[in-house]
């Protein structure tokens, strides 16, 4: 799994959310308020759940890219209005921001000394070091999480869209 498919995954991931997100708004407040009633809180969790991977996966990617705070910033704020994580992972891709492995994996990006090189990130950059090798050695765990995180965020939207 390279950086450039993370980053597409996840972005493709939060942006169908988002678009299930507005349909089940359209439903509750336009076409039909008792399914939309039902539909919201899913399409909440998904969103939700989406949305905090997606913001966890732009700092792995960026933290391994060495992209700088603000390019970081920039993706992060990508994942607030509908459908712009897609247009920050073209932008990104396009401009070659996006390695073709991940930096601890690339021997030679390494004797190169890019490993030491964090764009401009500084300390902010050297800790998150930490987070990519961490993520690369437990993705069970993670995918593990991310489905807590559903739970979690899905039950109490849940039981106040059925009690109200």
């Amino acid at each position: 799994m390279t950086p450039r498919r993370v980053l597409r995954i996840t972005s493709s991931i939060e942006a169908c959310t988002w678009a299930f997100l507005l349909v089940a708004m359209l439903f509750k407040y336009v076409m039909n308020p008792d399914a939309g009633s039902v539909l919201v809180p899913f399409a909440g969790a998904a969103h939700g759940t989406a949305f905090l991977a997606y913001l966890f996966f732009g700092l792995v990617v960026g933290a391994s890219a060495r992209w700088s705070f603000g390019l970081m910033l920039v993706g992060g704020l990508a994942s607030v209005p509908p459908f712009a994580t897609l247009l920050f992972d073209w932008w990104v891709e396009r401009s070659g921001r996006l390695p073709s492995g991940w930096i601890h994996e690339d021997a030679d990006a390494r004797e190169r000394g890019l490993r030491a090189d964090y764009g401009g990130a500084g300390v902010f950059g050297k800790r998150l070091d930490g987070l990519v090798t961490w993520t690369l050695a437990h993705p069970v765990t993670l995918a593990l999480i991310a489905v807590a995180a559903f739970v979690f965020i899905l039950a109490p939207s849940l039981g106040a869209a059925l009690r109200g």
